[in-house]
């Protein structure tokens, strides 16, 4: 085999077997324009729809359990956002309209609330909706402790701007 075919060989399979441990390194603008061209039909009305603060019942701390030595700990990755059902919404659109609003925002195209749930200026949050019994729920997360504080207080404090509820 020619050197430079081992070589580009060696280089992908450490690639593949290192990415794990070396994490994804994609800045937010690359998270960006990779969700940009799955937007064209999705609007910022829907979005605001979907994640008024009057829709939404309750935030919670979203955990996830990471190995700790011989047992398992939780550690928070950010907030879950329980909504109030949405009639004729899936929640691969609430998802789809969920990343596209981040997207947007990341990119400079819209200006996100200052306690915006679903974006954290110079970081790419992960946004999965959910069914969740008789509505909805959408869990935004990030792998670092510090940041999840930062996702899950934003997201307490958008909730809190909506009128007292019955």
């Amino acid at each position: 085999m020619k050197p430079y075919l081992l070589l580009c060989l060696a280089a992908t399979a450490c690639g593949t077997l290192l990415s794990p441990l070396i994490g994804d390194r994609r800045t937010p603008d690359d998270h960006a324009n990779e969700v940009m061209p799955k937007c064209r039909n999705v609007s910022e009305e829907l979005t605001a729809q979907l994640l008024a603060p009057t829709a939404i019942e309750r935030v919670e701390p979203e955990t996830t359990v990471v190995p700790s030595g011989n047992d398992r700990r939780a550690n928070l990755a950010g907030a879950h956002i329980s909504l109030r059902p949405t009639q004729g919404q899936s929640i691969e659109v609430m998802t789809r309209a969920f990343e596209c609003h981040q997207a947007r925002a990341t990119l400079g195209q819209i200006e996100a609330h200052a306690d915006d749930p679903l974006v954290l200026p110079g970081h790419w949050l992960d946004i999965d909706a959910r069914s969740d019994g008789d509505g909805f729920s959408v869990r935004v997360t990030i792998d670092n402790i510090d940041y999840a504080k930062l996702v899950l207080a934003r997201a307490q404090r958008y909730a809190a701007i909506a009128p007292h509820r019955i």
